[in-house]
């Protein structure tokens, strides 16, 4: 992509101009990339999203930490529900561990497995990113063929066999569609950040919590947060693990800046450059602060949180200005 694009309808002198838009146009494409893989059809409100950041920096949050923050947590927190090709990565994993004993003989037992395997995983959750660039072949060890070999070659060590791998874990299903918790995982993220800013000093403004509901509004396509659903959500993240995941953002995000000696600053324009090539050349899961055990901690007690039943007493909530309409909450969005 060359030159500056504006993001549509975007007025002149808004916040919006502020943003380095080639920059987000690219980080939404990516986002929107990553939940088409998983069939998140959940819209982003682009104009909104914008306007936040540049408050959130006003608070601040590094706009290039927070863009990494969405970025992130757009890719670890992706649950879908297992599919039959889920399956047959499972009953792949099942062979490849059979082939150094039974060798041709693996695919039949395999085969009897089956039928209980896609059984079972019929209705099973699964983090995507634990079964994305999964290895498509594996190299069997063998006894060598000739103990008078002194270095036995590689065609007489093993064999390479094509399969691929099922990684753990799977997930805990609760009824309905698969959550989609990373703007909500994005807006606990931020109110740390500010938190940390701020040291001793006094927590969260009114103001300032607006900024962190109306971005978490954005990328779920601009409805409207209300307070009481919004103060759930959060209570259920209230664990150690989402303040280890802050450190590790944080302590990446400033590794990869300082590596770049023309980034001068987190809020010049040009601010996902940094992050953008090191997504480019090493992938997001050596980009991005992965670690299973705290994303698979974050997803459980997201899972457990109570229902969000609002009345009308509860819907102190952000203003709607002139975006979407207020929609009836639900724990998968």
């Amino acid at each position: 992509m060359s030159g500056r694009k504006a993001l549509p309808n975007s007025p002149k002198g808004s916040d919006g101009d502020r943003i380095d838009h080639e920059g987000l146009g690219w980080a939404l494409t990516k986002i929107r990339e990553w939940r088409g893989a998983v069939e998140n059809r959940t819209k982003i409100d682009d104009q909104l999203l914008a306007k936040q950041i540049v408050r959130l920096a006003e608070s601040g949050v590094q706009e290039s930490l927070l863009g990494f923050v969405i970025l992130g947590c757009e890719w670890m927190f992706r649950l879908r529900t297992s599919g039959p090709r889920d399956a047959e990565i499972v009953l792949s994993q099942i062979e490849s561990r059979l082939l150094p004993v039974l060798h041709e003989h693996a695919w039949l037992v395999t085969e009897a497995l089956a039928p209980r395997v896609r059984k079972l995983l019929k209705t099973q959750r699964v983090l995507a990113p634990e079964w994305e660039d999964t290895p498509s072949k594996v190299f069997v060890v063998t006894d060598p063929r000739s103990v008078d070999d002194d270095v036995p070659s590689a065609d007489n060590a093993g064999y390479v066999s094509p399969v691929r791998t099922r990684p753990d874990p799977l997930i805990r299903a609760r009824r309905g569609p698969a959550p989609k918790l990373a703007p909500w995982i994005v807006g606990a993220i931020a109110e740390r950040l500010i938190d940390k800013q701020k040291g001793d000093g006094p927590r969260l403004t009114s103001g300032e919590q607006e900024s962190v509901m109306e971005l978490v509004s954005a990328l779920v396509g601009g409805r409207a947060i209300d307070r009481h659903e919004y103060v759930v959500r959060r209570r259920c993240l209230q664990v150690q693990e989402l303040d280890n995941l802050v450190g590790r953002f944080k302590s990446s995000h400033d590794l990869f800046v300082s590596w770049n000696t023309q980034e001068a600053s987190g809020n010049d324009a040009g601010w996902f450059r940094v992050v953008r090539v090191r997504l480019e050349e090493f992938g997001p899961r050596d980009t991005f602060p992965y670690d299973l055990p705290t994303v698979t901690r974050l997803v459980e007690v997201y899972g457990t949180q109570p229902r969000v039943n609002r009345t009308s007493s509860d819907r102190a909530s952000v203003p709607k200005s002139s975006r979407s309409g207020r929609l009836k909450s639900d724990w998968s969005s």
